[in-house]
């Protein structure tokens, strides 16, 4: 009887996935905390320590999708991830980095604005490859992507073409990329991953507009609680928790039988 390939699985789930797994979840328990603290904790201290938390958690995640990438071998994509959460947690250090050595506070836009865009655009190459393909209605994805510009468009219109107005446009476009690639790719079918992509991607949507028009405005700095919040569930969303990918195996071929 020739031999024949039988399913084994793989297990990923491991001491280390659950103590991720934990760390995470109580990453997401600080930013929930923190949003609801957001009333108690002074303006200037709350806007460092959503800051402190969103480095600690991006950079975190950075070497948890490396740590995935060398362990579990799982394909480039969370290479990918690996520079999206380096990238951002960079482009936020240097802006206290700035601060520190006198340079002033960088204002709204700056070279550091265009690192974080990188750091959006990257992580959705990686949904690419992380994410098997899973092909939406081109309807859907050309209406989300419509809703995405209607915004930057609109000031674009009114107010004129400015270095604030295509920072805006180019936040808005990153996100909506972001989207619509998770949306294309299987992440609906990931809750945890869908719902942190969305919580980074508003966020990101927001924070230009903070920036233009609201800046003196001490409430939207919950936002950075939500990025916090964004990290921590996308990781999760990427982390095994039950069993690896499927291989195959041959079972040996049954020894003649006596005539």
């Amino acid at each position: 009887m020739p031999a024949q390939a039988t399913p084994t699985s793989a297990p990923f789930q491991s001491p280390t996935i659950s103590i991720l797994s934990g760390l995470f979840l109580v990453f997401l328990g600080i930013a929930a905390a923190l949003a609801l603290a957001f009333f108690i904790v002074p303006a200037s201290q709350y806007l460092s320590l959503s800051n402190y938390l969103q480095i600690i958690t991006a950079f975190t995640g950075s070497a948890v999708f490396l740590w995935l990438y060398f362990r579990h071998g799982r394909g480039t994509g969370l290479l990918y991830a690996t520079g999206a959460f380096a990238l951002w947690g960079v482009a936020d250090i240097a802006w206290y980095a700035a601060v520190l050595l006198g340079v002033g506070t960088i204002t709204f836009p700056s070279l550091i604005d265009m690192g974080f865009v990188a750091a959006i655009l990257l992580l959705s190459s990686a949904y690419n490859r992380i994410y098997p393909r899973k092909q939406v209605r081109g309807q859907i994805l050309l209406a989300v992507l419509l809703l995405m510009l209607v915004v930057p468009l609109a000031i674009l219109a009114t107010g004129g073409i400015t270095d604030k107005a295509l920072m805006i446009l180019l936040y808005f476009f990153a996100c909506g990329s972001l989207i619509i690639t998770g949306l294309n790719h299987s992440l609906p079918e990931h809750p945890m991953a869908l719902a942190g992509t969305l919580l980074f991607a508003i966020s990101f949507m927001i924070y230009p507009l903070r920036e233009t028009f609201f800046s003196g405005n001490p409430y939207l700095s919950v936002i950075g609680t939500f990025v916090a919040a964004g990290f921590s569930l996308i990781v999760l969303g990427i982390l095994p928790t039950k069993q690896g990918p499927t291989r195959t195996e041959p079972v040996p071929a049954e020894p003649p039988r006596a005539p």
